[in-house]
């Protein structure tokens, strides 16, 4: 019962991303309700089986992977009541940050409800959904126009895109694979059925393909086993330092982007930045790289058409977003929100797993942040609900089991029922 509701209610989220209704102005998506149903199923759950130690392993998992969600709400309170902000900007930011929460209570709701088991239903609604989508395109145009459309994709790697692939250009479901081939490639002893999975996670990876998840996913493995050879110790340790280079070169990349970075790479290297310079350019006016540069406050971005620089009053789903989340950040939330940020979604989250999952679990992660950190340089990756979905699930649905029973030992000794 449980199940078939919730495999419903998941791929009806991940198949109406796309699909707004409009409240107060603000344009909200109707995966919301859908995540909020799988939420109150989740909750009825509960009240039937009131698994209180997987509830109390989930709350921690939940609240370190809400971190980073929440410290751009905290900053961006204070800009609004500082910058005397009209309500307008405020709703549009919390519908942003909103969703983000909602998507790390999603993949709890997942692992309560199934346990370990959670990330195969999650998938499964995620496959689901994108064959759904696969299917209506096909019927509209063929499916030999499809495949070769394909064809021409894949031989091309992305450089031409034919009508019916556009259709399937969802960049959200496309990323949100990347995060479970990791869990396949790190993971595949550990995994029933591994070789399905993959193919068909794989398979739908291609179908809506994005050029820079290939390298992302590759470099995310290849660091995930090279720390995985090290001693647990010497894995962490190295994990935290990779995680504060990470935070330096997002810092430095901003930082080179405002003192011409682009412009040199496409005057003097040659390279098509595919607009980003003229973007960049529009951005200039709304941040400095200054200690004391506080920020716009977030979903600021949605009040401008970057490939313009046209100012509107009120916030614009179509308006071109910037293809890179550091500098959004950092334009929103300041110097020292941008840094909190990092540290709270690299050094607290990468301390957390390893303590609570030990090398593996540590080194997966690690492999999830590089993934995101390609993704989140080159595109808009950082508010994609069901990247965050599958970034929350993967490592939360680890060794669940497990923290599951000693939760329980640890209570059975402090309650007085150790010998």
């Amino acid at each position: 019962m449980f199940s078939v509701l919730y495999m419903f209610l998941a791929t009806a989220m991940f198949a109406s991303q796309d699909i707004y209704f409009p409240i107060g102005g603000i344009e909200l998506s109707l995966k919301n309700p859908c995540a909020l149903a799988i939420l109150f199923l989740a909750l009825l759950n509960f009240i039937v089986t009131a698994r209180l130690d997987r509830l109390a392993v989930l709350g921690r998992h939940s609240a370190v992977q809400m971190l980073p969600s929440l410290v751009p709400l905290v900053f961006s309170a204070i800009i609004w009541v500082v910058n005397r902000a009209e309500t307008v900007a405020v709703l549009n930011g919390v519908s942003m940050i909103v969703p983000q929460i909602l998507t790390v209570l999603v993949a709890a709701a997942s692992i309560y409800l199934f346990g370990s088991k959670g990330i195969w239903y999650c998938l499964g609604a995620m496959c689901a959904a994108n064959l759904i989508g696969v299917l209506v395109v096909i019927q509209e145009g063929g499916l030999d126009e499809f495949l070769r459309e394909l064809y021409v994709l894949l031989i091309t790697f992305s450089g031409e895109t034919g009508p019916m692939m556009v259709k399937l250009e969802t960049h959200d479901l496309t990323f949100a694979f990347g995060p479970f081939l990791l869990y396949l490639l790190l993971n595949w002893k550990e995994c029933r059925h591994p070789a399905l999975w993959f193919t068909v996670s794989m398979a739908f990876f291609l179908i809506g393909l994005k050029r820079i998840a290939i390298p992302a996913l590759a470099l995310g493995v290849l660091v995930a086993l090279l720390l995985r050879m090290l001693p647990e110790k010497a894995a962490r340790q190295t994990a935290l330092c990779a995680g504060w280079g990470m935070m330096v070169f997002g810092f430095l990349y901003i930082a080179g982007i405002r003192y011409g970075l682009f412009e040199f790479l496409e005057e003097y290297l040659g390279i098509n930045t595919m607009g980003r310079v003229r973007m960049f350019a529009n951005l200039e006016p709304y941040y400095d790289i200054s200690f004391t540069f506080m920020g716009q406050g977030t979903g600021f971005e949605r009040f401008v058409d970057w490939a313009s620089g046209e100012v509107f009053s009120t916030p614009r789903q179509d308006a071109m977003p910037i293809h890179n989340d550091f500098l959004r950040v950092y334009m929103n939330i300041g110097f020292i929100g941008f840094w909190v940020w990092m540290w709270s979604w690299l050094i607290v989250r990468l301390r957390y797993w390893f303590r609570q999952g030990g090398k593996n679990a540590g080194c997966l992660f690690l492999a999830i942040c590089v993934y995101c950190f390609v993704l989140y340089a080159t595109d808009n990756a950082i508010y994609y609900p069901y990247t965050m979905v599958a970034c929350s699930l993967v490592p939360m649905s680890f060794r669940i089991q497990e923290l599951e029973k000693e939760t329980m030992e640890r209570r059975r000794i402090q309650w007085g029922g150790g010998d």
